[in-house]
């Protein structure tokens, strides 16, 4: 008997035939491995110290897109909060198609997705294919100086940009704008 994988990487049995006679070679299964999820090959590189913290944010974007590349429609998944992302990748979508593996390093026990540091991140859905994607940084605290912000347009925020004045506060340090 053969053993094959179909997408979702369970796997199938399949008895010798004319069609399949790699299954009649020594009268032994064959097992061949499963294919590797398209998230996987694209974070094959995420979180490792040999890359850096944008590379792991942009990774996670281009996995973004790829997976509505192959879902397509108006809304594939549901966006915004971290776990529906995750959820998408690991096969809660419309086709139901898994697109990363749920032991990748970029999932948490709790089933969210992390950064390097080990924190959740942030997903700000702007629109259907305009995700910004931000990491609490070294400190592990969102919010602050340190955090890596990758916009949806693909550019990053750093330093004030991170976290601008609130529009209810004058310029004068003190003051709100009532």
């Amino acid at each position: 008997m053969l053993v094959m994988w179909t997408k979702f990487s369970s796997p199938t049995l399949s008895a010798p035939s004319a069609a399949n006679p790699e299954a009649r070679r020594e009268g032994t299964p064959q097992i061949h491995p499963p294919l590797e999820l398209p998230g996987d090959a694209i974070l094959k590189n995420y979180a490792l110290p040999s890359t850096r913290p944008q590379e792991d944010l942009e990774a996670l974007a281009h996995t973004f897109s790829n997976l509505l590349l192959l879902i397509k429609g108006d809304s594939p998944f549901r966006m915004g909060a971290n776990e529906e992302f995750a959820a998408a990748l690991r096969g809660k979508n419309r086709t139901q198609l898994r697109f990363l593996s749920d032991t990748h390093r970029a999932f948490n026990a709790q089933g969210q997705l992390i950064d390097r540091w080990d924190t959740p991140l942030y997903f700000h859905a702007i629109a259907r294919n305009r995700v910004d994607i931000r990491s609490a940084g070294p400190d592990r605290q969102m919010w602050t100086a340190d955090d890596l912000h990758r916009r949806y347009d693909g550019s990053f925020l750093k330093g004030e940009a991170l976290n601008p004045k609130s529009l209810f506060q004058d310029k004068e340090p003190g003051r709100s704008v009532r």
